[in-house]
């Protein structure tokens, strides 16, 4: 399926306080932030704390292809130095097939001096041959606040809007966890993160 354009996403947020559901054009961004029942205020720090992204699992429920349900995939991530890592490293491509879940379990540390005002920036563009899609925009805030977790996907409303027939609807995406070790027991913190520079 040869789709230019197919980058809407459908994003779920699960945070320490619930799952928050909604659609964001070719952007993946927080979208409540009401830890402990209430305000939204931002506190401000002076002591640094460590920051890590894990790269979960990248899903493919139906790539849109029915006389090819098996799919090479990769993700470059772009982190907020401009840094970018390509999963799998040197250039390789997961094979996947519908209705199944690519394992990653990546974790990087993001530096102390790339978190501006409690977050960061950064983005997950996911390839697959033969298929072009926007990247997944992400907008992390409140990092001092709570662990989360992003799931960014292709959107099926878009591609019905587009009239995109039921068996030609993409349907894959990319689950990641943003954490840090002020939100997490001691023995939650990674020792074999990836230190970005």
């Amino acid at each position: 399926m040869n789709v230019s354009g197919m980058g809407n996403w459908t994003l779920v947020l699960a945070g320490a306080f619930g799952i928050f559901t909604g659609t964001a054009l070719g952007n993946a961004e927080m979208l409540s932030r009401e830890p402990n029942g209430g305000g939204s205020a931002v506190p401000t720090l002076n002591k640094p704390y460590r920051t890590f992204v894990t790269i979960q699992r990248y899903t493919v429920e139906n790539n849109g292809e029915p006389s090819n349900p098996i799919s090479n995939v990769r993700l470059e991530i772009t982190f907020p130095n401009g840094n970018k890592v390509k999963l799998p490293e040197g250039g390789q491509h997961w094979p996947i097939g519908n209705g199944q879940v690519q394992e990653i379990n990546r974790t990087f540390e993001i530096p102390w001096a790339f978190v501006q005002k409690d977050g960061f920036k950064m983005t997950i563009q996911m390839h697959r041959k033969g298929a072009k899609m926007f990247p997944c925009n992400f907008d992390i805030t409140a990092l001092s606040q709570f662990n989360r977790a992003y799931v960014c996907k292709v959107d099926e409303g878009f591609q019905r809007r587009d009239r995109v027939a039921e068996q030609n609807l993409d349907r894959e995406g990319v689950q990641i966890r943003v954490f840090t070790d002020l939100n997490s027991e001691p023995n939650e913190v990674p020792t074999d993160s990836i230190a970005l520079r």
